[in-house]
């Protein structure tokens, strides 16, 4: 399937992030060669992040500066994301941060509970229920105590990484929590992700087609396609399997951001 040229990848990591080894020029030149008007960024925001021992921020100064020389050298749009990884404990030091700054858009994750990254293998010896209820307890934080977000990103991150493959019946059993998480999403007027990702770790696209569909039900349309890529050959991956999946479930467009301004693309 072809990917419609005005479809952007609104979930990429450069180096500016500590996990990425892709430099902003090499994302600029895959994009042109992919056709695409625009490139996104949406590097790490982390206070304590407990993967890299240490708090994660962009060097905004560089990548400034950066982005001034590119866009001389190079028909293409740089617009400015980031993802944060939230906690309830940093929350003003969040909303601090994301102030002093302008983007184009704003993903909101959860990575950590403060004590262990949910990616971390002593997480995922805790009893599948039980990891996934705190997981999800703490996303529903996220989406209800911030509203300066754009797309809640990779729903249920966590399983990425469990020790034992997650089922639907694991997620029907989370089912309240993952109501009110949905149900926040639309009532606040943000944006859920489909995130690529998953088809390369677990084989379904985030959110699990289990919670896709509880979206769509509750009356959700708003969507977001990213790869969460880590290096330029990763952009748009996946993105033809999303599609097909968002059109059987009858969704025809998708929200992509510039300065924080919506606007949809059809994705036939």
């Amino acid at each position: 399937m072809a990917i419609p040229n005005l479809i952007i990848d609104q979930h990429v990591h450069s180096s500016y992030s500590p996990d990425s080894s892709s430099t902003l020029e090499e994302l600029v030149r895959y994009a042109l060669a992919l056709g695409k008007p625009a490139v996104v960024t949406t590097d790490h925001l982390e206070y304590d992040c407990k993967y890299f021992k240490q708090d994660v921020h962009i060097d905004w100064n560089s990548y400034d500066r950066e982005v001034v020389e590119l866009a001389k050298r190079y028909p293409l749009e740089i617009r400015k994301g980031i993802e944060v990884g939230f906690r309830s404990d940093y929350k003003d030091a969040i909303n601090k941060y994301l102030a002093q700054h302008e983007f184009d858009v704003i993903l909101l994750s959860a990575h950590n509970d403060g004590n262990l990254d949910f990616s971390e293998k002593a997480y995922h010896d805790l009893p599948m229920q039980q990891r996934l209820r705190h997981y999800f307890k703490h996303v529903r934080e996220a989406v209800d105590q911030m509203d300066n977000y754009d797309i809640v990103a990779h729903l249920d991150y966590v399983t990425r990484y469990t020790t034992y493959p997650v089922v639907e019946q694991d997620l029907v059993a989370c089912k309240p929590i993952l109501y009110d998480i949905l149900k926040l999403i639309i009532e606040k007027g943000k944006v859920l992700e489909l995130n690529t990702t998953g088809l390369y770790r677990q084989g379904w696209i985030h959110p699990h087609p289990y919670i896709l569909n509880m979206y769509v039900n509750l009356g959700g349309r708003a969507v977001s396609i990213g790869s969460d890529a880590h290096q330029a050959g990763d952009v748009q991956q996946g993105f033809a399997e999303a599609i097909e999946l968002l059109q059987n479930v009858g969704i025809h467009e998708v929200v992509q951001y510039k300065r924080r301004t919506p606007y949809m693309v059809p994705i036939s």
